[in-house]
């Protein structure tokens, strides 16, 4: 299965229900749909194109336009792009899109995704570590292969809590999340920062073994992922065929396999909540100064 995040999966989606230009624009030869370069860590890059193919032979058969990704560096230039007409649509993570909401009033939310479960970070420990808090820790902290974008960004922040050095956030490319926690289990990396889904599901599947961590720090649950456009570059019609399709990829044969492929239950319209949550996450996780953390670049 592909690792990947579910803001990948939801601009999958986007390209799949289909667009339409605006009545009085020249029709594109290919709709523009900007993503994070950060959605595709540590995927290889002809997994991503293999799981895209289905999604863009189902939007020829249905409006005879081909999608095409805009791969951005980060949350700014993407919000920048979208403010520019130079792309479509835009997906953010959703911590992400309470960094830049503010600051584009005419960036206009569509549907969140919903994951089969709301992502949350953990920093784990040996059972019988000595470790109290984060700052009893001195030295590496390992993120391991396919770590989700909200990982490294609790990480980042608690790092930033602490005395320098006290934790360091590192990412390994040779190990997966079940790797990394043996190794901490063994005695072989003094802690690691997992998804909580991730910890849960190994200590479901390998009780004795999940029975010698112990959490030592936890995230909230971060907000929902976040299709968005801008006001004035799609119709009324566009944006209700857009929702729809979204809302619907559940009901549909190739719609379910591919929430089953990237692990979401489907899609929601932008709950009642969800700005609440934005302006407590931007509180609690404020926009690095710069786009050059591990969050955007590990």
């Amino acid at each position: 299965m592909v690792r990947a995040s579910a803001w990948t999966a939801l601009t999958m989606l986007v390209v799949a229900v289909g667009l339409a230009t605006p009545a009085a624009a020249e029709p594109p030869q290919a709709i523009r749909l900007g993503v994070l370069e950060g959605m595709f860590r540590d995927v290889p890059a002809p997994l991503v194109q293999a799981a895209a193919t289905p999604f863009r032979e189902l939007l020829k058969r249905q409006t005879g336009l081909n999608g095409q990704l805009d791969i951005q560096p980060d949350h700014e230039e993407l919000a920048a792009r979208l403010q520019e007409k130079k792309v479509h649509v835009g997906v953010f993570h959703g911590f992400e899109w309470a960094w830049v909401k503010d600051r584009h009033p005419d960036l206009i939310p569509l549907a969140v995704s919903v994951p089969a479960r709301r992502f949350q970070a953990a920093l784990v420990v040996n059972a019988d570590s000595k470790a109290q808090v984060p700052a009893n820790l001195k030295g590496a902290v390992t993120l391991p292969l396919g770590s989700k974008a909200h990982c490294y960004l609790f990480a980042e922040r608690l790092a930033e809590t602490l005395p320098a050095g006290t934790i360091v956030p590192t990412h390994t490319p040779k190990h997966g999340p079940d790797d990394v926690l043996d190794l901490v289990i063994d005695g072989k990396e003094q802690a690691a920062v997992i998804d909580v889904a991730t910890l849960d599901a190994f200590r479901s599947d390998r009780p004795g073994r999940g029975a010698q961590l112990r959490v030592l720090a936890q995230s909230d649950p971060f907000p929902l992922s976040t299709v968005v456009y801008r006001k004035d570059t799609l119709t009324p019609e566009m944006v209700a065929r857009i929702k729809s399709g979204l809302l619907n990829t559940k009901n549909e044969p190739t719609g379910r396999a591919f929430l089953f492929m990237w692990k979401l239950r489907g899609f929601e319209e932008v709950p009642a909540g969800h700005d609440a949550e934005l302006r407590a996450v931007a509180a609690k996780y404020p926009a690095p100064r710069a786009a050059t953390g591990m969050t955007m670049h590990p």
